[in-house]
């Protein structure tokens, strides 16, 4: 017997039964054990048998089978394994009525490990509601049935559902199980009452609730709101779903081999290699980096690869790192390094499986995930993305879809529509961190009121509690105290104080994305999550990975997310007084519309109104703000920004929405209109400007008329709007962060582009060559009181001579040096160069050609006003002399 059965394995922290009983054992060697628990889990009872031989209280303890199910499930980390508990019964009568192999009862003991659970919760609609309700009274009733059986007999065996209490045995006088049969009957009574009466989802969930206490292992695990910057563990916390991202990620690994992503600072990267390693743990192992110390020696990393393979490879344990890399391969298993630039700063050991080893036919699959391509050691030397990394993508978490998040809030306390989980997923950019602090603010409003926000709740609620120019006054329980307790908002360390903040920042805050970013301090930007590479908005769905080679010069630097933008825009101005300046002198109505876009946020828009259902939004048809809303907002942003803007109310001569006038005269008249009030309503309001009577629209030098609506149509809308004046289509996104715009350039031809709501007035001006039209920033930083990270002139900069033997590439010569004084800027530096080293350079100092590193290589310094910055031994200056100039050195 013992060679002809396995021991069962029914496994996993608390896969158990009601009533306590515990089934351990383990895959090894076969015993009688294994037979039995085999049979136990068939027929769902522990070898008790009744006076006919049959199982006692058969149904009862399948509902203890059930249980298992909940329990066994809740480790249960392979979503696609998990079978229903009755059919794992019926095979494992099968395998067992059949004497069938070892092998076969072994695989029905690992499908009950792998049940699904989850039954009675409290979500849904009414429908769902009762049919759980009616599976409820079913297993109920069945279970009543089995106790009074139980109590009738001269020993019974007392079970307590909801108490956790063991089997014991009791007295034919003292039925302990006589309170739980009033339980029983009880709820079972009031839900035939609530079903037959067609009762509320309100008394339906109140009894669901009942029956929860009876029987607890059916009620899924409470499920929590993550703290601030802890990875969300998918089995107890609120969850945003990976299943496609996952899905999505595997392809890219098995076509790419090697795959790099890249996302901004508390994006959800840890997350997701955790929930990588922690539900498929046979596949993804997760490499954590050594001490900063210890990040350039082989043998840590080694090491520490060899500590994440061991668990499931436990053969590596004597291997060589190619055998081990070797395995890797040949199992299809995956390497992942969370924060990966620490991984750049040993090029011996990544090089060992980044780059294709010879002993390989391809390369093992390896994930790598940073929201910086660089990193440094402790000596200060700069290590890039290595060039055997090809699969370079920005990562954009997608929006999932809203019902399942519906159902997991719900668990959380948390109770909001489907649209309204949209919602607020798009208000936070798609950024989980955000998202998750934002549900803990709901759950705080909500105070356990399980009455639903739908979208016109959510979006009244955000406006209310939504101030701009308040960032730094927010209480710490408000939503916008809350968000900025997310780095992705408020970043740490170094920069923590706003009295720190580099200037290059500052002006990227003012003036928008730029590719002229030093190196150095581009990567401290990018580390601490101020800045992330500018990804083309193209799509009006983007991609979840793009493709992007940010080593590319020209690669433009942006602020992380708009709400950062938000936040420092405010409290710079508030503690250090920045200003900016704004080109007052638009050249056309879509020029005009650009300055005030990027600043018309969300609650800037969105007006709200309050009844007895609480505080809702203000929307149109198409669940957008109407065109009035859009206009005022507009009319206040030009006034400040630009200067004369407002509204003229003229019955006679024209009611123009939004009117601008100019120091020199010129004037601006744009016309409002939704979408959705159809062609007749866009063409009448379109003949306005060619009204006789109507002389404010006619007069006007610059005549616009601007559509308001969703994407769609807005293109052919804009397009086949009659000529003769500027057509401008806008299309916010449904939290107002960006908007698409659709300008009209002749005939029906339309040019779109995307308007992100970062505080940075644009430009917009046509080109007589493809795209035909240039986006430009109109805003310019201005003032900033200087911080103890104010621009300082270093008080020694590093330089080292460069010759070029083939003409082309450029290497160093000699030995880095140190130039010292007060150099205000590049021309400044020839003149230290030539001073320093008077037998080297023989030519005048303005001959001299400056060079600085940048993405790996020496890019020439054109402007002799440039500033410098701080430099060292190992990234300094290059200079070259002219030929014929060098002196006798």
């Amino acid at each position: 017997m013992a060679m002809a059965v396995m021991r069962a394995r029914i496994q996993s922290q608390g896969a158990c039964l009601s009533l306590g009983m515990r089934w351990r054992c383990s895959l090894q060697w076969p015993s009688t054990e294994s037979l039995s628990a085999a049979h136990e889990f068939s027929r769902g009872v522990p070898g008790r048998k009744d006076r006919n031989g049959a199982p006692a209280s058969s149904q009862r303890w399948l509902h203890a089978g059930v249980a298992l199910r909940a329990r066994a499930a809740r480790e249960d980390n392979n979503a696609e394994d998990r079978l229903h508990l009755e059919e794992a019964i019926a095979e494992a009568k099968r395998v067992l009525q059949d004497n069938d192999t070892v092998e076969k009862i072994k695989a029905v003991l690992r499908k009950a490990q792998k049940i699904n659970p989850g039954k009675w919760t409290l979500s849904g609609k009414k429908d769902e509601l009762k049919q759980k309700l009616r599976e409820f009274v079913e297993e109920a009733k069945a279970t009543l049935k089995g106790l009074k059986e139980d109590s009738r007999r001269a020993q019974v065996t007392s079970w307590h559902p909801g108490r956790g209490g063991v089997a014991s045995r009791a007295s034919p006088q003292q039925d302990s199980g006589a309170e739980d049969r009033r339980d029983l009957e009880e709820v079972v009574a009031e839900a035939d009452r609530v079903l037959e009466d067609n009762g509320t989802v309100k008394e339906t969930k109140a009894v669901l609730r009942k029956a929860q206490k009876i029987y607890p292992e059916e009620m899924p695990v409470k499920r929590r709101i993550p703290k601030a910057e802890d990875p969300a563990v998918f089995t107890t916390d609120v969850f945003i779903p990976l299943d496609e991202t996952i899905r999505k990620l595997d392809v890219l690994l098995q076509d790419e081999r090697v795959v790099f992503l890249r996302a901004g600072v508390a994006s959800g990267k840890s997350t997701l290699a955790q929930h990588l390693c922690t539900t498929q743990p046979s596949k993804y192992f997760g490499v954590h980096a050594p001490l900063a110390k210890d990040a350039t020696i082989f043998e840590m990393w080694e090491r520490k690869m060899r500590a994440a393979v061991w668990g499931q490879n436990s053969n590596v344990k004597d291997k060589d790192l190619q055998d081990m890399i070797r395995l890797i391969y040949d199992n299809d298993q995956v390497l992942v390094f969370d924060e990966c630039h620490l991984l750049f700063a040993c090029p011996e050991f990544h090089e060992q499986f980044l780059k294709k080893p010879s002993y390989l036919k391809r390369r093992p699959m390896v994930l790598l995930l940073s929201a910086a391509s660089e990193g440094t050691d402790q000596q200060g030397r700069t290590y890039l993305t290595p060039a055997a990394v090809t699969a370079k993508y920005m990562w954009t978490p997608p929006i999932p879809h809203a019902n399942e998040l519906v159902d997991q809030l719900a668990e959380a306390d948390v109770y909001l529509s489907q649209d309204a989980v949209a919602f607020f997923m798009d208000f936070c950019a798609g950024h989980r961190s955000l998202f998750i602090r934002s549900m803990e603010w709901v759950q705080q409003k909500q105070s356990g009121d399980s009455t639903r926000w739908d979208l016109t709740r959510a979006q009244g609620e955000v406006s209310q509690a939504w101030d701009t120019d308040n960032w730094t006054e927010a209480p710490d329980d408000s939503l916008m105290g809350k968000l900025q307790t997310v780095r992705a908002i408020r970043v740490n360390g170094a920069f923590s104080d706003p009295q720190s903040i580099p200037q290059q920042f500052v002006d990227i805050l003012c003036e928008g994305p730029t590719a002229d970013m030093d190196a150095n301090l581009r990567r401290k930007l990018t580390l601490v999550g101020f800045t992330l590479p500018v990804v083309p908005a193209t799509d009006r769905i983007p991609e979840e990975f793009t493709p992007l080679d940010w080593a590319k010069l020209g690669t433009k630097y942006g602020v992380a997310n708009y709400m950062m933008a938000s936040y420092y825009r405010q409290a710079l101005a508030k503690k250090r007084q920045l200003t900016v300046d704004v080109d007052r002198s638009p050249t056309s109505c879509t020029d005009l519309l650009l300055r005030a876009l990027p600043y018309l946020l969300f609650a800037d828009v969105v007006a709200i109104q309050g009844d007895k259902f609480g505080i809702r939004s203000d929307v149109s048809q198409e669940e957008l703000p109407f065109e009035v809303h859009y206009t005022h907002a507009a009319v206040r942003e030009l006034k400040r920004l630009v200067g004369s803007t407002n509204s003229l109310e003229s019955t006679k001569k024209g009611k123009v929405d939004i009117y601008t006038t100019l120091e020199d005269g010129s004037t601006f008249a744009i016309e409002a209109v939704m979408s959705s009030r159809g062609a007749t309503s866009i063409a009448k309001h379109r003949d306005r400007f060619e009204s006789a009577s109507m002389t404010n629209y006619a007069h006007a030098q610059h005549k616009c008329l601007l559509i308001i609506g969703k994407c769609g149509d807005m293109r052919e809308i804009v397009g086949k709007v009659r000529d003769g004046i500027e057509v401008v289509g806008l299309a916010p996104n449904p939290s107002h962060t960006g908007y698409y715009v659709y300008v009209k350039r002749q005939g029906e031809k339309v040019v779109d582009f995307h308007i992100p709501c970062d505080g940075v007035a644009r430009g917009f001006s046509w080109k007589d060559e493809e795209p035909f039209f240039e986006i430009s920033s109109a805003q310019k930083f201005k003032y900033i009181e200087p911080g103890s990270a104010a621009p300082q002139r270093p008080p020694a900069v590093w330089v080292c001579q460069l010759g070029s033997p083939d003409g082309k590439n450029f290497e160093v010569i000699g030995n880095p040096f140190q130039v010292k004084g007060v150099l205000a800027n590049v021309d400044d530096l020839k003149e230290a160069i030539k001073q320093k080293k008077p037998n080297t350079v023989s030519c005048d100092a303005d001959e001299l050609d400056i060079y600085s590193r940048q993405d790996g290589g020496w890019v020439k310094e054109e402007t002799m006003s440039a500033s410098l910055r701080e430099t060292d031994e190992a990234d300094c200056y290059g200079f070259t002399i002219p030929a014929g100039a060098a002196g006798a050195a």
